[in-house]
Parts: C-alpha cells; structure tokens; sequence
C-alpha cells in the first residue's frame, strides 16, 4: 500500500461525498495503491449511512467507528495505527485535495528522500482541479525550527507512517491536533520538504463550532506548546524554545484581547509586550498558573 487517507468524520452528511469524491479522481501512476480510512466520532446525522454507501462501490474504502465522540487527534492516532500505508495523508471530513495534490507530494518524499512534506492551504470556495504553484519547494534540515518560526497548524501534509508511529503523532491531551500533530511530526523529523504550493482546500463556509470558537483555538494552541516543551525540554534549541515561548504568551494575549474591550491594559499584554520587545518567557509557576487558567475555560472540548 502507498498511500492512506486518514479522513476524521463528524456529522459530516453535507459533505463528506464530496470530499472522498476529491479523493478518488485523485491523478496517481498506475503502481500507486491507495487505502481511504475514514474514522466517524459517533456521527449523530447520517454521515455512518452516506460511508457504507459509498464503501459498497468502492472497496479502497475503510470505516471505522467510534464508541463514543473522541475527537480528531485521538481520531486520527487511531486510523493512523490502523493504516497499511506506506504514507498517510490527514484530511477533515469536509476539505479537499486537488486532483495531482498526491502524486505531487510523493514525488517530492522521493525526490528529497525525506519523511514529511508540508504544503500550503486556502480556505476557498471554488476548487481548482490542479495545485497553485507559488515558488519552488525549500529543503529544511531543522525541521522543527522551520515549523516553528513558519507557524505551521493545518493540515496540508504527507508524512511516513513511520515518522508519525515514532512521534506518537497527535498529542491526545488536546482536543484538536491542528498545532500537535505537524509540530510533533517536525520534533522527531531529521528534515522535511516544505512545497510552496496550495495543496489543500478547507471549505469556504463551515458551521463547525470548533472552527468558530476561538478560545477553542487559543487554549489547544496553549497547551499543545507546553506539552511540547515539557516532552522535549533537554532536546530544544534555544531557538526553539524561544518560539514556543512566543507561541505560548501570543495564546495568552489572544484570548484576553478577543473577549475584552480593555485588553491593552491587562497583564496579558504586558506579558505580550515583554516578550515581543525582551524575548520574556514564562517560568514554570507561570506556566503552571496559565495552564489552570486554560483548564478552566468553560465551552471548551476536552478529550475523553
């Protein structure tokens, strides 16, 4: 088996066709063999229905089911460990891959010999067949610095089954692997490719309420940082820790500033500007106490 799609399903009914449709028009070389996982989280619509319709035509199709909601990172750990590719590719249940997208990022693990090949993406609603060029691709030898200072959180990706089986690949104590699983991925890379091109399409209009909540967004991007630097803490460049510090402190301003009129004025941007003009970071009371703080935050999905 080449490739593995790990497609995470929740109540997707309106468009998860759609998706897997992107998929299967997928241009590859004949050789090329291909298995489509997709993983349902106790789907509540008729997303389970709409799978096994489609699996009756198409038996590259694989399901399974969850037994209660766990989430996407736990969701993709699981289709991952299950995988027979050689390479896994990530999707969202409600995004898309042009029709060369696979065979492009193939061709570049080949041709550079490496594990992890990151490309771009666009939220947008008309979908091109092809991917958009925009430069050529750039061959990084410190991978997880690269991710770090290009701020790297979507999907969008090729990686080795063994680089994410050796990464442990999503951190399950958080809910949505969009920050965990490229960093992780990067920390225990030697190199990756990073393709200066569109890859990958999320859909232009989503009524996901993980999309739209944002302290959702800045609290997973809290502690996906910490868990990283406390894993890796005797291994890290004084670069990388830097940017995780960055990262940790941004998480702290943002979700001040995106719920208070009076966010200039708290202790939040202070500690934001004191990183940003003194390279600040926090020490481990202050990322304990941040760390409660975030646990706190009500309206928040957890792992179960």
């Amino acid at each position: 088996m080449d490739v593995s799609y790990l497609i995470t399903v929740f109540n997707k009914e309106n468009e998860i066709k759609e998706t897997i449709s992107w998929i299967q028009n997928q241009e590859l070389d004949r050789f090329d063999k291909i298995e489509i996982i997709c993983i349902d989280d106790l789907s509540s619509d008729n997303s389970i229905k709409i799978l096994e319709s489609l699996q009756r035509d198409d038996q590259r199709i694989r399901i399974i089911k969850n037994k209660k909601n766990l989430g996407p990172s736990k969701s993709l750990n699981i289709a991952a460990k299950l995988a027979l590719g050689e390479y896994l590719i990530p999707i969202d249940g409600d995004d898309f891959l042009p029709k060369d997208a696979t065979q492009y990022l193939l061709n570049i693990a080949k041709k550079y010999k490496v594990k992890l090949v990151f490309g771009m993406s666009k939220r947008l609603k008309d979908i091109p067949n092809k991917i958009t060029h925009i430069s050529n691709e750039e061959l990084h030898l410190n991978s997880l610095e690269f991710c770090l200072k290009k701020s790297i959180v979507h999907m969008g990706f090729l990686v080795s089954k063994d680089l994410w089986s050796r990464s442990e690949g999503a951190d399950e104590k958080v809910f949505i692997q969009d920050i965990s699983l490229p960093m992780r991925l990067a920390a225990h890379s030697n190199s990756l490719v990073y393709a200066n091109s569109i890859i990958y399409y999320l859909r232009d209009e989503s009524d996901s309420n993980l999309s739209n909540n944002t302290d959702q967004q800045h609290h997973d991007r809290y502690l996906s940082y910490l868990n990283l630097l406390k894993a890796s803490s005797t291994e890290l460049s004084s670069t990388s820790v830097a940017s995780i510090h960055a990262q940790l402190i941004s998480s702290i301003w943002k979700i001040k500033r995106d719920n208070s009129k009076l966010a200039m004025f708290s202790k939040n941007f202070i500690l934001y500007a004191a990183n940003k003009f003194f390279g600040y970071q926090l020490n481990e009371k202050q990322q304990a106490i941040w760390s409660d703080y975030f646990n706190n935050l009500v309206s928040i999905r957890r792992p179960t």
